[in-house]
């Protein structure tokens, strides 16, 4: 099969799945969105740690490069991302819903006045594309995948070549 005809068929796939969820569950999509975009807005984007308790499952897994399990794990990325960049925004481009799935497609930009992991503050301002998907049980995050351009930050940090 070619990238165009594998691609048409994903996308067919995940709007068949959104029309199909909205059928047998008019409101789940649309609260899971409600929660997604919560978690990016408040959490990630304001650094409301004191939400990770209320939003996460007991269960949480960070399905991502470098995760892990249970929720001290976003409690501690957040605190890191907002001690290294304060002024940390985020952009949707999109967010949909499929099933118990929600999937965010956004731009985060910020000012690196404070240490990023062992990187000490550069000044420099960076703007990052990532992907995150939220599996939603029960009303909370249960699983997160999470894919952004790391190589990315660190060009733009200016401790990487580009």
């Amino acid at each position: 099969m070619n990238r165009r005809m594998v691609a048409t068929l994903a996308a067919c796939f995940l709007l068949g799945g959104t029309v199909l969820s909205r059928s047998r569950t008019p409101d789940r999509a649309d609260s899971n969105i409600v929660l997604g975009r919560k978690i990016f807005v408040e959490i990630y984007g304001q650094g409301k740690i004191e939400l990770v308790d209320q939003l996460y499952a007991d269960d949480f897994v960070d399905d991502s490069p470098g995760g892990g399990k249970g929720r001290e794990l976003i409690k501690e990325a957040v605190a890191g991302f907002h001690k290294a960049m304060p002024d940390l925004r985020i952009e949707f481009e999109d967010v949909f819903a499929a099933g118990d799935k929600v999937v965010l497609r956004y731009t985060a930009r910020g000012t690196q006045t404070g240490p990023y992991d062992e990187i000490p503050p550069t000044g420099k301002t960076i703007a990052v594309r990532g992907i995150t998907i939220f599996q939603i049980v029960k009303g909370k995050i249960k699983t997160e995948w999470t894919e952004y351009d790391r190589l990315g930050v660190l060009r733009q940090l200016g401790v990487a070549p580009s």
